[in-house]
């Protein structure tokens, strides 16, 4: 890890560069008298602060709480399966990562997060080229999720049809100790141990995770070891500065791959035979180091920065002879800062943010040629690098029961490749994107607690190095691919009703260009290249509701009607699939969520979710069948003293149903499923002592 320390250095003294400058400045101050707090629930994902009633945007935030114990903490997946709008896939295969979709945006991921930024405790987790992954993410600390639903790059810049921001457990009132042991089904094995500790102004929370297991299908199993620190140090009273540091170890993850409808049938848990031949999988190894520094001059008006560094080591094994191996080293840093200020102005408040961002990441990439699972030649050695520079502004003003916001942002990209191989030809070359992305929305409060909504808003989407460097024309150098661009229009309602049901309506509708769609070729069966089609529609209505049945009971719900489809797809004269629908995407999917907690510690939650049939393919010519999945946790608190115990167990998919876990889009001789588990169980027992 010595290559990591060169970049500490300069990432601290930025930091105390910042204290310094910022601590001196003046303060002002006014009453403002003007801000109604019409409920608690506040989103800060968007840049400014808002009531998520108030706010002009699809958004949605989920509260970890004591049921979050008798979760299995496993994947993502079991925070955000009730986001409308939102489509989780790939929980099962941990060597190609939860797949993330946010109202068609992230569809095409063949491994991975596209199209959807993911942020984590302020820290941004997509690189510059829009790639993203959670398989370093510690699930048992998580303590809120905010998600952006719909095109957010006025915001975020690129790859931001969506956001999803992250925060892990950042306060306590004592110091304590929690561990965990977690066994379960296929030989599911987890143990956690998480401490919190205050030394005078410092806090700090550390936190390690190991996972393993054997996998539902053949040739999948797993390990994972994850290790998360935050400190958090208060200057002064208005001073605050916190660091993160992050390592992830994944030394083995293996590939089952996509099968065939009669390999289904046959053996839903048999691996593709050609993975188990190339022995697929990856071994991954992750490092990151954040800092954040805050230095508040009263409530109106602050001043924030943040800088990282983040290194990944990744080998893979692809399921093919011909560059068959990829051995990625990756080096990820960025800074950025902004300024916020409210003031009053007639009859209402502003509030504007200014800032920017900057990030740079380099990929030194070589290809193998794969012998059985062994390197053999070298068939690529290139360093790709994506560098992005961008300023935003966000403004927001209240006038009576007016909202107005409004966001402008421009993104400068440099992507370069430089071709060490030369095997066939120089494939080095150089390729500069700007954009400029703007948003505005207004919202109005019609009577207490019940608001309409209208906005717009757009996002682009540069394709990733990775995708840029699987060339189908030559064997280096990048495919020469597009970004995808969007417009995002949206009405909405939501409110509270009798202080009591909350409720979200919303109709959106998006206009895409240069869609970058997946597929693969006869010649190299596996392995996924990416072309740009002309234009597509997308159509929704997304439905929330979460009631509080009873004081121990509460019911929560949603519903997603999708209709997604190809305005202009024409590759030549007999490649047409106009009208098609977007694979991948169901028309409908939701799900239902009925909790319960008393005061004595028992609680509970069962959760059903449900998928509508799919497309699997641009073609339309094979669908995945629609199916509902049940899920039960149940735990019980015992507190003796300063010590507490929490047994708890699960069962997962409880009406053993068959289903596919993921569906691999376009994939070459129909091989599109991959069946996920039938029904399985895990339990354990959690304590705490403080």
């Amino acid at each position: 890890m010595n290559r990591h320390k060169k970049y500490l250095l300069p990432i601290f003294l930025y930091l105390v560069f910042s204290v310094k400058l910022f601590s001196q400045s003046d303060t002002i101050s006014f009453d403002s008298s003007l801000i109604k707090n019409i409920t608690a629930v506040t989103i800060s994902a968007p840049k400014i602060n808002t009531e998520i009633n108030k706010i002009p945007l699809s958004v949605f935030k989920y509260e970890a709480g004591i049921v979050q114990s008798s979760q299995q903490q496993l994947s993502l997946q079991e925070y955000i399966y009730n986001v409308p709008g939102l489509i989780t896939m790939n929980a099962n295969n941990y060597a190609q990562d939860l797949r993330i979709s946010i109202r068609g945006f992230g569809a095409r991921a063949a491994f991975g997060i596209r199209g959807i930024k993911i942020i984590v405790d302020g820290i941004p987790e997509t690189t510059p080229d829009g790639q993203g992954q959670v398989d370093n993410l510690n699930i048992g600390i998580v303590q809120n999720i905010e998600v952006i639903r719909g095109p957010a790059s006025s915001l975020y810049g690129n790859a931001s049809g969506g956001v999803i921001s992250v925060n892990t457990v950042s306060d306590f009132t004592k110091d304590y100790v929690n561990a965990g042991l977690t066994f379960g089904s296929f030989n599911f094995q987890q143990y956690q141990i998480t401490s919190g500790f205050k030394i005078k102004n410092t806090k700090f929370i550390l936190h390690g995770n190991r996972s393993s297991g054997d996998g539902y299908r053949d040739h999948s199993r797993f390990e994972n070891n994850n290790f998360n620190g935050r400190i958090f140090h208060d200057i002064n009273e208005k001073a605050k500065i916190n660091f993160l540091i992050n390592y992830a170890n994944s030394p083995e993850a293996e590939d089952p791959g996509g099968i065939d409808l009669a390999s289904v049938e046959n053996d839903r848990k048999q691996a593709r035979e050609q993975n188990i031949i190339f022995n697929a999988g990856e071994e991954i190894s992750q490092f990151k180091f954040g800092a954040n520094f805050k230095y508040t001059y009263n409530k109106n008006r602050h001043f924030s920065t943040y800088a990282f560094y983040s290194s990944r080591d990744f080998f893979g094994r692809l399921p093919f002879e011909s560059s068959g191996i990829v051995d990625l080293s990756r080096e990820y840093l960025g800074t950025g800062g902004n300024y916020y200020f409210a003031f009053p102005i007639k009859n209402g408040l502003n509030k504007i943010r200014a800032g920017y961002d900057m990030a740079t990441q380099s990929d030194n990439r070589q290809r193998f040629n794969n012998l059985n699972g062994t390197a053999d030649s070298t068939s690529l050695n290139q360093l790709e690098s994506f560098s992005n520079g961008a300023v935003f502004l966000v403004d927001q003003f209240i006038i009576g029961n007016w909202l107005f916001s409004a966001g402008l942002r421009y993104d400068w990209n440099k992507i370069n490749v430089q071709d060490h191989l030369k095997a066939d030809g120089n494939g080095s070359g150089e390729r500069n994107l700007q954009n400029w992305n703007p948003s505005i929305g207004v919202s109005y409060e019609i009577k207490k607690d019940h608001f309409i909504f209208a906005s717009f808003s757009t996002s682009f989407e540069t394709p990733s190095l990775n995708e840029l460097s699987a060339n189908p024309v030559s064997p280096n150098g990048f495919n020469p691919l597009d970004p995808q661009q969007a417009k995002n229009y949206e009405l909405g309602m939501k409110g509270i009703i009798k202080n009591k049901i909350k409720y979200e309506l919303t109709t959106f509708h998006i206009d895409t260009e240069s869609e970058l769609v997946p597929f693969e070729l006869d010649s190299f069966p596996g392995q996924i290249f990416y072309q740009n089609i002309g234009s597509g529609n997308r159509n929704g209505i997304e439905l929330a509701v979460n009631y509080p049945i009873l004081e121990k009971w509460n019911f929560s719900a949603h519903y997603t009607f999708s209709d997604f489809t190809y305005q202009k797809f024409e590759l030549n004269d007999s490649v047409n699939y106009n009208g098609n629908a977007l694979p991948g995407i169901p028309k409908h999917f939701g799900s239902a969520t009925l909790q319960y907690i008393n005061k004595n510690g028992l609680h509970g939650r069962l959760q059903a979710r449900y998928m509508g049939e799919l497309f699997t393919n641009d073609m339309n010519t094979i669908s995945d069948d629609a199916y509902l999945l049940l899920n039960l946790n149940i735990g019980y608190s015992l507190k003796k003293e300063r010590l507490t115990f929490i047994p708890f167990f699960g069962i997962n998919n409880i009406l053993n149903t068959s289903y596919n876990d993921n569906i691999r889009i376009n994939a070459f001789g129909n091989r599109y499923f991959e069946p996920g588990p039938g029904l399985n169980l895990y339990g354990g027992i959690r304590f705490q002592f403080e």
